[in-house]
């Protein structure tokens, strides 16, 4: 009897198991509240039959699904929480690299970069580049691809391009092209090399990475080719693309690119110099970027915000929005975004010159934080926005009848207008 009431109870126990891992697997399939109520189940089933590398795959799929649908980035690390017990209580080594990955990436997502850049470092240290790992990981899991490819994503954000290329180069020794993961260094890569052509204003080079960044993410490609477009002022393109990824991405809930595309599309609207039209698309944008908690998409749309605003005649209404976005984009924001954000509230400063008593020191004021700015685009080496920077100095100093000073910005103008050898878009129609 005893060996029977075993066999029995192994049975069943090889029956749940079963059924567990067709559950997850289906659930990978599955997306909205349906799919959460069944993971909930199979994590109660996992946890109740101890098996705790079921489980905790469960909790994680749980906090994926939480991320996609809003839930606060505390709520998210309580529950990754739990499974990093269940991980050191058990020895699942494997377990304890994807939970920090997926850590990595919440942080990312939300925008706290100096939080997603710890944990990377955590991930590093246990997973060293050197040949001895104390036996704890190894370096060729997807787990230790993510978290360089965040590295990277980082680097780049702060124009640290030597050290991009460093970590390209490791991860192109742990994963060969044609090799399993390879494909998440690869498209990181052309990330990359896109926004810098960007940025740098050389739209003939990031134009032929778009078919590329496509073969690897369908929605990636194409939103990077409407950005193209609508820098190369081919806006009919850039609205059709804009809407059809809109639609695509709200079937499939992909609320990070819905966003992308409203800050886009208010951008379209600026080329015909129709402020008001792209304002009810801001709102949106940011209606939808707090309620799932993501910062720095936040961020960006009040700097937007306050760009339309300025340009609707509202200059210490925009000052005020922009107050609001400065001080998590200069902890957590890019080179880019900060440069950005720091221009803009030197224009701000200097539409306020003319309505205030205190109008040369307000002057002054967006002279000092047009070199802050100034500081962030060179660190970039993106000459066009430095360009517009001088072209800005120039003028207050002139106001402020600085001659000498006014004469050495024209000068930096001018040498930089002449290097770029392209015509020069109006700064007051763009951000």
């Amino acid at each position: 009897m005893r060996v029977q009431d075993i066999y029995i109870s192994t049975h069943s126990l090889l029956h749940y198991f079963d059924r567990l891992i067709l559950w997850l697997y289906t659930l990978e399939q599955m997306k909205g509240s349906d799919s959460s109520v069944l993971t909930e189940d199979s994590v109660k089933m996992a946890a109740h039959f101890c098996l705790p590398y079921l489980a905790s795959l469960g909790i994680q799929s749980l906090v994926q699904q939480g991320a996609v649908q809003g839930k606060s980035a505390h709520e998210l690390m309580d529950a990754l929480k739990d499974t990093d017990i269940l991980h050191w209580k058990h020895s699942l080594s494997e377990l304890i690299e994807i939970s920090l990955a997926q850590t990595i990436s919440i942080w990312r997502m939300y925008g706290k970069s100096t939080m997603a850049q710890q944990q990377a470092q955590l991930l590093l240290n246990m997973s060293s580049l050197e040949p001895v790992n104390f036996g704890v990981t190894q370096n060729n899991t997807e787990a230790f691809a993510v978290a360089l490819c965040h590295l990277a994503e980082l680097h780049a954000e702060q124009g640290l391009y030597g050290g991009t290329t460093e970590i390209f180069k490791h991860l192109k020794e742990q994963f060969p092209p044609h090799t399993q993961h390879a494909k998440l260094w690869m498209l990181c890569d052309l990330k990359i090399q896109f926004e810098k052509h960007m940025n740098d204003g050389k739209y003939h080079l990031a134009q032929p990475l778009v078919p590329a960044i496509r073969a690897q993410n369908k929605t990636e490609g194409l939103y990077r080719k409407a950005q193209v477009l609508k820098s190369l002022s081919r806006t009919t393109e850039a609205y059709r693309i804009l809407q059809k990824l809109q639609v695509h991405c709200e079937k499939t809930r992909c609320t990070e690119t819905i966003i992308r595309v409203l800050l886009s599309t208010a951008e379209l609207h600026w080329e015909s110099s129709d402020f008001s039209t792209g304002l009810p698309l801001l709102l949106q944008a940011l209606t939808l970027s707090r309620k799932h908690h993501l910062q720095a998409l936040a961020s960006r749309t009040l700097l937007h915000l306050a760009f339309t605003q300025l340009m609707l005649g509202v200059p210490e209404q925009a000052l005020s929005v922009l107050h609001e976005a400065l001080e998590p984009i200069l902890a957590h924001g890019g080179i880019m975004d900060k440069g950005r954000a720091l221009m803009l509230a030197a224009r701000c400063q200097m539409a306020l010159v003319a309505t205030r008593p205190n109008g040369r020191e307000q002057a002054a004021v967006a002279i000092h934080t047009l070199d802050e700015a100034a500081s962030y685009f060179s660190t970039l080496n993106c000459k066009e926005r430095l360009r517009d920077v001088r072209y800005l100095q120039a003028r207050l100093h002139s106001s402020l009848g600085q001659t000498a000073q006014r004469n050495r910005c024209a000068m930096l103008f001018h040498l930089l207008d002449r290097e770029l050898q392209t015509p020069r878009a109006p700064t007051d129609m763009r951000l």
